[in-house]
C-alpha cells in the first residue's frame, strides 16, 4: 500500500519517485518532502504535533484573553453546581477524607439558590443575599469559606474576568455560634465528675486532657499508647459513616504528643487489650454527645460541644504559656497557624484579672 496517513492526512508518493504530505498551518499551505515513505512519514507527524500544541496554545491563550469563540465559552460557561463538581473531584477528592467530601457537599446545598447561575452572572452582592438567606451561622460560615475557595479557583483558571467574592465580608455571629471554653475551675470540676464515672465519661476526659479531635479519640487503639515515653501517636481518625476512611484531616494531624499523667493512669488498662482494637469500637458518637450534654447540665457546666473541648485545651496551653509552635505540634496545626490563637485561644475573666493585677504590680 502506497499511503500513509496520519490525523486524517495523507503521505503520498510524488511523480519524481519521492514522498510527500501536506497540512495548512496558520492559513498557508505546507509540504513535507523525503526519500522514503517511512522518512516522509516521521517529519510530517512531527510537524502535525507541532501545529496541535500551537493550536492548544493559542486556545488557551483565547480563553486567557476573553476572545474565546462561542462553542469555547458555551464549553467553559459553567454553573456554580457544575464549577462545583470540577473543582470537588480536581482539587479535593483523593486528597481529603470523604468526612470532608461530604462536608462540602452538604455545604454546597446551602446555596441552592445560586445553584443554576452561570459562574460569569454571579455577582457580590448575590453571593451576600444568598450567605444572608442561610439562617444557621454555623453553616454560613461554611458556604462563605466555600464560596472564597470556588470563586478563586475559578478566577485562577480564567474562567471568570473578576473574582465577586475576593471581598466577600465574613458573615456576622450571633452570640450562640460564638466558640466556648470552661474556664480553669470549671475544667477541674469537670475533670473530677469525668474520673468519678469512667463507663459513660471516659472518652470525654480523653479529649479535654489531650485535646485530640473526635475522630482521634474514636481511632485510638493500645499500640498506639507508648507508656515507657509517655507519648500518643495519633495517625488516624475514625467516622462511623466512613469506617473504611482512617487518614487524619490533614497532614500535620499526624504526630507524636506527650500523653499526660491522668491520660496515662486511665489508659493504662488498656496495656493487656489487642494492640490493634479500637478501645472505643462500642461507643457510638451520639452516645458520647449526649453523655456530654447530661453531665454539662447535671452539674451547672456551661453547654459546649465536644470539639470545645479541644478549644479548652488550646486555651490552658497558652494561659499556662507554652509556646504557640509546641502548642501547634501537640494538637495537630499546621506551623504558623492563625487558627490555633485566632479561633481556639479564649481568655476567661479571672484569668484576665490576673493579667491586669501582673502589668499593675500587684501579683508576685
Amino acid at each position: 500500500m502506497l499511503n500513509m496517513t496520519y490525523k486524517n492526512k495523507t503521505v503520498q508518493k510524488h511523480v519524481r519517485g519521492n514522498w510527500y504530505a501536506r497540512v495548512r498551518r496558520n492559513g498557508k499551505m505546507i509540504c513535507v518532502y523525503g526519500r522514503t515513505k517511512a522518512e516522509t512519514y516521521e517529519k510530517f507527524k512531527v510537524l502535525c504535533d507541532i501545529i496541535a500544541g500551537e493550536k492548544l496554545n493559542g486556545k488557551l491563550s483565547a480563553i486567557k484573553e476573553k476572545t474565546v469563540s462561542a462553542q469555547d465559552r458555551k464549553i467553559i460557561g459553567y454553573t456554580l453546581m457544575e464549577w462545583f463538581e470540577k473543582w470537588l473531584n480536581t482539587y479535593k477528592v483523593g486528597n481529603l477524607r470523604q468526612s470532608s467530601i461530604y462536608g462540602f457537599k452538604k455545604d454546597i446545598r446551602a446555596l441552592q439558590g445560586l445553584h443554576n447561575e452561570k459562574l460569569t452572572n454571579i455577582t457580590n452582592m448575590m453571593l451576600s443575599e444568598a450567605l444572608n438567606g442561610i439562617k444557621s451561622d454555623a453553616t454560613k460560615d461554611k458556604a462563605h469559606n466555600l464560596l472564597k475557595q470556588l470563586f478563586s479557583a475559578a478566577f485562577n483558571n480564567h474562567l471568570i474576568e473578576s473574582n465577586p467574592a475576593s471581598h466577600l465580608p465574613r458573615p456576622k455571629q450571633s452570640v450562640k455560634f460564638v466558640k466556648k471554653v470552661l474556664t480553669a475551675n470549671q475544667e477541674k470540676k469537670f475533670i473530677e465528675i469525668c474520673l468519678s464515672n469512667l463507663k459513660d465519661y471516659e472518652p470525654l476526659l480523653i479529649c479535654v486532657l489531650q485535646g485530640i479531635r473526635r475522630g482521634e479519640m474514636l481511632a485510638l487503639r493500645p499500640n498506639d499508647f507508648d507508656f515507657e515515653n509517655n507519648t500518643l501517636r495519633i495517625d488516624e481518625s475514625y467516622d462511623v459513616k466512613f469506617p473504611e476512611d482512617l487518614r487524619t484531616k490533614n497532614a500535620t494531624s499526624n504526630r507524636i504528643m506527650p500523653m499526660f499523667e491522668i491520660t496515662k493512669r486511665v489508659l493504662e488498662r488498656y496495656k493487656h487489650y489487642p494492640p490493634d482494637s479500637r478501645i472505643y469500637e462500642n461507643i457510638g458518637a451520639d452516645t458520647i454527645a449526649r453523655n456530654l450534654a447530661k453531665l454539662l447540665l447535671l452539674n451547672g457546666l456551661p453547654r459546649l460541644t465536644l470539639h470545645e473541648l479541644r478549644h479548652t485545651f488550646i486555651t490552658r496551653c497558652h494561659e499556662r504559656g507554652i509556646e504557640e509552635i509546641i502548642v501547634q505540634r501537640w494538637v495537630g496545626h499546621a506551623p504558623g497557624s492563625r487558627m490555633t490563637k485566632a479561633v481556639y485561644t479564649h481568655i476567661d475573666a479571672d484569668t484576665e484579672r490576673k493579667y491586669i493585677e501582673t502589668m499593675n504590680g500587684k501579683a508576685n
